[in-house]
């Protein structure tokens, strides 16, 4: 009798236990429905759009299509007609803090009397609140975040005094003296010499190395498969999204520019 208890007991400590359901990873940026119109004329058209984290993303498209757009309607600086927009799960003014934005270059008044180092420290504060002072710790964090862009012997200059890479690598550290989760970066490499667009995607590499999300409004077909991992193909539609290996394709460029693509990278 004893015998037979022993054995039911175990049999009873043998049933096969169900794994646990995990939940699914939540993306970095789930775009759903969204649709943008300035004047009634729609600029993004019904886009449905998941960026994982830690990807190296690049949108690409035609002038006019829509690419600046789906980036501040990410942030909610537009206001979309239908849809919505989710960084990490939530809405953009829950999750302010953990993005980090590098507008276009040209959208900023780059004479406005500041010096690089100001410029860098306002990056810390969404961390501040806007009626702390940044204080040391905040100018050590602009400083080290200068030396990652090699700019640290700029940190007194007016902004106005710099060359347009400069500008724009004063941008990126003004990001990411944010340490933020997502990067969000409108043509970045536009009308940047050779040295600060090696400088800039060294950095973007680095930071998807540690386990950061990066999406780029991107113009140059040709660096697409160098640069990034990740691709969206925009013309106010969603034409493709993913790996870049399985959608930067003849067909799908193609259907993005309209057949007048010719600057497919040669492989």
């Amino acid at each position: 009798m004893m015998h037979q208890s022993h054995q039911s007991h175990q049999s009873h400590q043998l049933q096969p236990v169900p794994p646990p359901t995990l939940p699914a990873a939540v993306p970095a940026v789930a775009v759903s429905d969204l649709t943008v119109a300035y004047r009634e004329q729609p600029v993004l058209w019904d886009i449905d759009l998941h960026v994982p984290t830690g990807v190296l993303l690049a949108i690409v498209g035609p002038n006019g299509a829509g690419k600046t757009t789906l980036m501040k309607a990410v942030l909610g600086l537009v206001k979309p007609a239908a849809g919505q927009v989710a960084i990490f799960g939530a809405p953009y003014h829950q999750q302010r803090q953990r993005v980090g934005y590098v507008p276009q270059r040209g959208s900023v008044d780059w004479d406005f009397p500041t010096s690089v180092l100001d410029v860098v420290m306002m990056g810390r504060y969404g961390a501040l609140g806007w009626f702390r002072r940044p204080g040391r710790n905040e100018r050590d964090l602009a400083l080290a975040a200068l030396q990652q862009v090699k700019l640290e012997a700029y940190a007194a200059r007016q902004i106005s005094q710099l060359s347009g890479g400069q500008q724009q690598r004063v941008f990126l550290a003004r990001a990411l003296v944010q340490d933020a989760d997502i990067y969000l970066m409108d043509e970045p490499f536009q009308g940047v010499d050779a040295v600060t667009e090696r400088a800039i995607i060294e950095l973007l590499r680095e930071l998807r190395a540690r386990g950061k999300t990066v999406v780029v409004v991107h113009h140059d077909l040709q660096t697409v498969p160098e640069y990034f991992d990740w691709v969206t193909l925009l013309n106010v539609r969603r034409i493709a999204h993913g790996p870049v290996a399985e959608v930067f394709t003849e067909a799908n460029l193609s259907r993005t520019y309209g057949g007048r693509t010719t600057a497919m990278p040669s492989r």
